[in-house]
Order: structure tokens, then C-alpha cells, then sequence
């Protein structure tokens, strides 16, 4: 992922349909682009549209608001580049994005590209007034460069949220430090932040705009902005949108918009056929139950699902390369419980992670339930799981308290869920019914954890995305305990170390200070999960974390050389958000004296994490004034 459009929108389903219609249509290459809608639904009404909208458009991730400066800046980092959009955007006019990064890439000390920006926009619309197009040079054949800093009105505006495509870096390193709880207290402190970025003194942008926003209506009540003279409320909208209208996007192609915010007149369509989203009176279910050596267990789980009484199911069995008879337990009983639509999945033994993956990605269904096969639900658990969604439709995750049964008969009952709280200890079982979408948003399982702790890495990882919980407090899912000691009992055994392998495992979501504490605590990890960090890295070859941990054993050693080559495995196999193998090279580059490849090294560390330029700026070798904005040093 190169680029990702980040939407924002609160109560406006019909004007982003036309949003997201519109780029689809008119930018040529949107299959590059990775869409999230960062959403705030006021009450049940807009949030049902809004899940229309996520049925419409299954290859958008809508993310619902619930620490609105949190989820951006976790969005932000997950890719070079962001084009922040609003809900009343439409694009008139075909482009191609990759137009756009390629005179980005070309220019480094511009600042941004604006879509809503042209020779045609010669009025500024917020503030009434003519705005004259600075004296422009071309860059190439379509696009052209203006110096924002003493231009007119949207010209002078280069920081803003509404149709710009910025370096995420730059955005990064603006936000770290700027309070901000909605769009538009973004946008008012960004505007405030131009004199930080007067380094990167060009703004780009096409001949002709490609975008407009046309304001029909104010959402929010924090700045009186102009809106149109034929206004129609967002209540009125939604009334529309209920009755199957959607605006005709095609239509608009002929617009010649002389301003960023343009008003034109709403062009509605009747829609023959609407677009269903999930039936929440009787939502699927996929079940999902790994077994690794767990025969003697399975019946009972399985059975423990068809107690349920619930009929709008599937369970997927994996077999995680189990050396008992698991596999023909598991056949067996498929063909005692047809109801259940059991399905058996052999696969080589990968660990828990792994087996729950490959469930859920042969699943069918919109919410997915893990359970482990030596655990058990009571019996009424799923209808009222699904009466929860019924009757609020913005939850994505019901979890019920858990009672201990076996060699125990202890309760946990998780404290209540923030962030905050999540951030320092698990507050959902692992055996929580939440919507698909969330393991796809976050990217599943993480197979490369060492001793455990899988599931509160996933809550971890799904709350940037939007974790609306609900809580059913009588204790209905059963976690069996032994008498023999168990893997929960290894991992806490070496609790510190598993915690900070979990913590370099966020790289964009816990603070720096913290992850350097867990590179220190990780690096005193004992013999023994070393053996299985060893193992791990070789049953998950493409896992990047492994290497790195181990690369931090080696540097606490002094084996420099040892750690380098670790580390810079970990670079080769890390997703974009993953700074930490390069600021690792960066210190042991500087130890070494090679000041050329720790300058590299401190540019990757810091297109990802701009605060760490604090840190590394102490060390004379390295000038970092020309790669971040003046507020991170």
C-alpha cells in the first residue's frame, strides 16, 4: 500500500456514497488506493445507513470514531502517502494518482498536491471574496507548482483536510504533538503550523481541479462555516437516503467549478434495488476451533456450540498438525452435528494464530466466535450475543465475563474497556464475537508472538479501527483450566519480556519512551524463549519481529555484527508502519562511525516516527533540520 484516503464523515451517508462513487469513477488508477472512512453516526438511524453504505462498498474500511486524534494518527502511518477527503467531496474531472505522487516524488520540498485547486478556482468560497491564481510554472504536462506562502486565500491555504494528497511523514510529524478531536479542529491546527513548514515552500496541484466539496449543510457546531443558499439538512438527506435516492455522480462531470467549495444543486437518482446490509436479527456466524492435540477436549466444545439453539451458523475445526487423532474426532463430528455445517480444515502445525487465521479466511461468515477446543459456551450465549446486535447496531464485539471450570473455579470479570486500559492489560476473552471486518482492518492474528498473549495483541490491533464493545455480565464462556502446568503459566513466567515483544509489535501505537523500554526488556529474554523466538522465525519465514528481537539480544551483547544482519532481515520484511530495525541500524551505524548509512537510516525512522528526531539529533553526525518540520526538534 503506497496511498490510502482517509474520509471523514458524520451523518452524511448519501453525500459520501457520492464521495466514494466519484473517486472511484474519476480516478483511473483507485485500485491503488486503500479507502477508509473514519465515521461519527450521531444515532441507530445514521449508523443502519452507514452499514448500507459498508454493504454497498465491501472494499472500504469503515472505521467507526471512538478517539478520533488516536485512529487518524494510527491511519496516517500505515502508508507513504494519505489524501485526506471529506463527505462532501465530488470529483468531476478523471486524473490519476499516480500523476500525482510522481510530481510529489519529483519535488521534494513541496508540501503537498491539492485536487481542489486549479486555474479555474479564482474564488474562495469560505471567505466570499475573489482569490487570484498565483503566478504558476509547469511541473509537467498536466500539473503545476505555485509558492503557497504569500498566494491568496485557498492558494495560501496549503494545509488542509478536504481533497490534499500529503507525504504522511510531513502529516506525522505536524500531528504528533497537536491536540485535536474532530475535522475541524484538525484542520484549524494545521492551519496554524504553516510557519513550521515554510521549507517545503511549493504547493502542486492540475491545470483544472478535479474535485469540489458542495456545501448543502453544516454537521458539526464548532465553526459557523458558509454553506450553501439552497441548503438541505443532513436529517433531510437521510430521509432520502432511506427512501433508496443517491445522487447521480455522472452528472456532475460537466461542472465548472470556479472554487474549492462550490454550491451546485443536488442531481438525485431513484434507486431500483438497494444494497442489504447484514440481517442483525439473524446474523452469520462462523465459529472457529483450532485443535493441536486436543481429541480428548473437542467433543465437548463442539457440543458446547450446539447447545446454542442457534441455527445461522458454520464452525471450522483446524487441525493445527496435531499427532493425535484430532483430525478424526473432528469428522466424526461433523457427521453427528449437521446443523452445525461443520467444516474440517487440515493444515501443518503453525500455532494458535495461525490455526485461526486460516479459519477464518475459509469462513463465510460476517462475525466470527474463536474457541479454543478445550473451552465451552454456556448454553444461551449466542441468542444473546445476537439480541445485543439487534438492538445496537453500532456494536462490533460482544464478550461476556468468563467463568473458570476444571482444575479452577475462578471468574474473571475484564475491566471496563478504553484504550487507555487496553493499552496496559487485556480486557476481552479471547472468545468474543466480534464482525469480520475487524480481523481484516487489523490484520488478523500475529502468528510470531512468543509464549501467547495473541488475543490481546488483536484487541490491541483492532482499536485504532473502531472497537464499539458490548458486555453480557453473566459469565457464559467457560475457560477449562488443568491441574498440569500450561502454556498460560510459561508466559507469565516471563511476563515483562512477552509484554515487550507485544509493545514493538505497534510500532505507530504506544508511546516511544515505552518501546524503548521494552528493546531493553526484550533484550534479557531467557534461554529458553530464545530457543522459541529461534523456531518461531523458522516455521513463519516472512515474520519480520523475530528477527529483530533477536537482533536485540545480539546488540545487548556487543555482537554488532550479529545484530546488524538480524536487523536488517527485519527491515526487508516489515510493513510500512514498522520503524524500529531502522532506528536500531541508525544507532549501531553511528557507533560504528558510517554516518552515510545512518543518515539513511534515521530518514526511513523518521518518515514513520518524526518525534524520534528529538532523540536522534543529539548525536552531532546526523542534520536533521531538512527533514522535519521545526516543532519535532
Amino acid at each position: 500500500m503506497k496511498t490510502q484516503a482517509v474520509i471523514f464523515s458524520k451523518d452524511r451517508a448519501l453525500q459520501l456514497r457520492a464521495t466514494i462513487e466519484s473517486l472511484l469513477l474519476r480516478c483511473s488508477d483507485a485500485e491503488s488506493l486503500v479507502i477508509r472512512v473514519l465515521y461519527k453516526a450521531s444515532d441507530a438511524r445514521h449508523e443502519q445507513q452507514y452499514a448500507t453504505l459498508r454493504a454497498t462498498f465491501p472494499h472500504v474500511d469503515f472505521v467507526a470514531e471512538t478517539d478520533f486524534r488516536l485512529q487518524v494518527l494510527r491511519l496516517v502511518a500505515d502508508a507513504p502517502y494519505v489524501l485526506f477527503m471529506v463527505d462532501d467531496n465530488i470529483f468531476y474531472q478523471d486524473f490519476s494518482l499516480h500523476d500525482v505522487l510522481e510530481s510529489l516524488e519529483a519535488t521534494p520540498d513541496a508540501i503537498g498536491f491539492s485536487l481542489r485547486l486549479g486555474k479555474n478556482t479564482t474564488y474562495c468560497h469560505t471567505q466570499d471574496a475573489p482569490q487570484q491564481v498565483p503566478l504558476c510554472e509547469q511541473l509537467n504536462e498536466r500539473v503545476l507548482q505555485c509558492w503557497w506562502k504569500d498566494a491568496d486565500h485557498d492558494f495560501g491555504y496549503p494545509l488542509e483536510v478536504s481533497s490534499s494528497v500529503y507525504r504522511s511523514e510531513l502529516m506525522l510529524a505536524l500531528l504528533h504533538d497537536l491536540p485535536f478531536s474532530n475535522p475541524n479542529l484538525l484542520e484549524a491546527g494545521l492551519s496554524k503550523r504553516t510557519n513550521l513548514v515554510e521549507h517545503f515552500p511549493r504547493l502542486l496541484f492540475f491545470e483544472q481541479s478535479v474535485t469540489f466539496c458542495n456545501p448543502l449543510n453544516r454537521v458539526q457546531s464548532i465553526f459557523e462555516n458558509r454553506v450553501s443558499a439552497d441548503s438541505v439538512d443532513a436529517d433531510a438527506l437521510a430521509d432520502m437516503f432511506a427512501q433508496g435516492r443517491y445522487m447521480d455522480v455522472k452528472s456532475y462531470k460537466g461542472a465548472r467549478p470556479d472554487a474549492a467549495h462550490f454550491e451546485m444543486p443536488l442531481h438525485l437518482h431513484e434507486q431500483q434495488s438497494q444494497t442489504v446490509p447484514d440481517d442483525l436479527s439473524a446474523p452469520f456466524i462462523s465459529v472457529i476451533i483450532p485443535v493441536y492435540n486436543g481429541a480428548a477436549f473437542l467433543p465437548d466444545a463442539v457440543a458446547s456450540v450446539a447447545a446454542q439453539q442457534y441455527e445461522n451458523l458454520e464452525v471450522i475445526i483446524v487441525n493445527d498438525g496435531s499427532q493425535d487423532d484430532s483430525s478424526t474426532v473432528a469428522r466424526n463430528l461433523a457427521a453427528q452435528y449437521p446443523a452445525l455445517h461443520i467444516q474440517v480444515l487440515d493444515k501443518e502445525n503453525g500455532g494458535l494464530a495461525s490455526a485461526r487465521n486460516a479459519g477464518i479466511r475459509q469462513a463465510k461468515g460476517q462475525w466470527i466466535l474463536p474457541l479454543d477446543c478445550d473451552d465451552c459456551f454456556a448454553a444461551d450465549f449466542l441468542n444473546t450475543a445476537v439480541q445485543a446486535i439487534k438492538t445496537r447496531p453500532e456494536v462490533n464485539l460482544v464478550f461476556t465475563n468468563m467463568q473458570e471450570f476444571g482444575a479452577k473455579n475462578g471468574q474473571w470479570i475484564p475491566r471496563e474497556y478504553s484504550l487507555a486500559e487496553l493499552m496496559q492489560r487485556n480486557t476481552f476473552p479471547y472468545a468474543s464475537l466480534y464482525r469480520r471486518e475487524l480481523w481484516q482492518q487489523s490484520g488478523g492474528y500475529v502468528s510470531s508472538m512468543p509464549w501467547g498473549a495473541e488475543d490481546w495483541l488483536f484487541w490491541l490491533s483492532c482499536a485504532p479501527f473502531g472497537l464499539k464493545p458490548h458486555r453480557i455480565d453473566t459469565p457464559m464462556f467457560l475457560y477449562r483450566t488443568h491441574a498440569e502446568g500450561s502454556m498460560y503459566t510459561r508466559m507469565m513466567e516471563r511476563w515483562d519480556v512477552v509484554k515487550a515483544c507485544l509493545k514493538t509489535l505497534l510500532p505507530a501505537l504506544y508511546p516511544v519512551p515505552a518501546l524503548m523500554q521494552s528493546h531493553a526488556a526484550a533484550a534479557t529474554m531467557d534461554e529458553e524463549t530464545k530457543a522459541l523466538i529461534a523456531a518461531i522465525s523458522t516455521k513463519h519465514g516472512d515474520a519480520p519481529m523475530p528477527h529483530f528481537w533477536q537482533g536485540l539480544v545480539h546488540e545487548a551483547a556487543g555482537r554488532l555484527a550479529e545484530a546488524v544482519a538480524e536487523y536488517t532481515k527485519a527491515v526487508a520484511l516489515s510493513p510500512y508502519p514498522q520503524w524500529q530495525p531502522q532506528f536500531r541500524l541508525c544507532l549501531i551505524n553511528l557507533r560504528l562511525g558510517r554516518k552515510k548509512a545512518a543518515l539513511k537510516n534515521a530518514e526511513e525512522t523518521l518518515r514513520r516516527r518524526p518525534e524520534l528526531a528529538q532523540l536522534l539529533n543529539q548525536s552531532p553526525d546526523i542534520d536533521l533540520r531538512h527533514m522535519v518540520p521545526l516543532n519535532v526538534l
